[in-house]
């Protein structure tokens, strides 16, 4: 398994992955602050998450909002999450990012599991959120 930055050549296998995790397709592309990260076997997508860098104005300080944080369900159990979090930590310190941030539905209680095993710590909020178009 190699974990690699998305290539358009890996928009179809992508997006096989992406609707069996979220029921979504990728129809646009990630600005150029963002990073997204694939797990490739074979030349298949088997793990994605999606990099928002953002910078909090007031503290001055830059951050990822993770997005999309999915594994294939036949390559579960495989520790590929994981390791796509720990270039994510690497990347942080090479970027100058303070943080990570994301919400999870409360369903998704292995994905909680593995949250809190990687150091990230529940929050006391709550999401709001206001459709526009």
């Amino acid at each position: 398994m190699d974990i690699v930055y998305y290539d358009y050549k890996y928009l179809d296998s992508l997006n096989e992955l992406l609707n069996l995790s979220f029921n979504v397709t990728k129809v646009g592309e990630a600005s150029n602050q963002d990073i997204e990260l694939i797990a490739v076997v074979e030349n298949r997508v088997v793990g994605y998450m999606l990099l928002n860098r953002l910078t909090d104005g007031v503290k001055g300080i830059n951050y990822f909002y993770v997005n999309y944080v999915c594994t294939h369900p036949d390559f579960r159990h495989q520790h590929i999450a994981t390791k796509m979090f720990q270039k994510v930590f690497l990347l942080c310190k090479e970027k100058n990012i303070s943080y990570l941030e994301l919400t999870s539905n409360s369903q998704r209680k292995i994905a909680h599991d593995l949250y809190r095993k990687l150091g990230f710590e529940l929050r006391e909020t709550n999401v709001f959120r206001k459709e526009i178009l």
